[in-house]
């Protein structure tokens, strides 16, 4: 029982974080594209938040640097939730299913949030 709760715990957590960034991210970039900027002072939330073109070298190679952290923290979201009901299930039922679920109700309100705050700011 409390290794279900563990996983769906981790699995909300991932799920969310990645929903987040990712409903901030979708919202955004049509905006962004047509020259809309966010009413923010958050100088990473203005880097990130502007068209690739108007960058210069060095803004460009940090934008790529930080476009690939952020895919292997995507990517290691994306695992934990399955590497923890692995390791937690033992001779217990799969909790696989426990942790995909709970992953993506997270994904999905989480995606929800982050569009509202995108729309918020913008």
């Amino acid at each position: 029982m409390l290794s279900a709760l563990a996983i769906a715990i981790v699995g909300l957590l991932c799920g969310g974080i990645l929903g987040v960034v990712l409903g901030f991210s979708v919202a955004s970039h049509r905006d962004v594209l047509r020259g809309v900027r966010p009413n923010t002072k958050n100088r990473l939330i203005l880097f990130l938040a502007r068209p690739t073109a108007e960058m210069n070298a060095w803004e460009g190679v940090v934008f790529f640097l930080l476009m690939v952290l952020w895919l292997g923290v995507f990517f290691t979201l994306l695992a934990l939730p399955g590497i923890a009901a692995g390791r937690l299930s033992g001779d217990g039922p799969p909790l696989e299913l426990l942790a995909i679920g709970s992953t993506a109700v997270a994904w999905w309100l989480g995606h929800k949030f982050g569009a509202h705050a995108w729309r918020v700011m913008a």
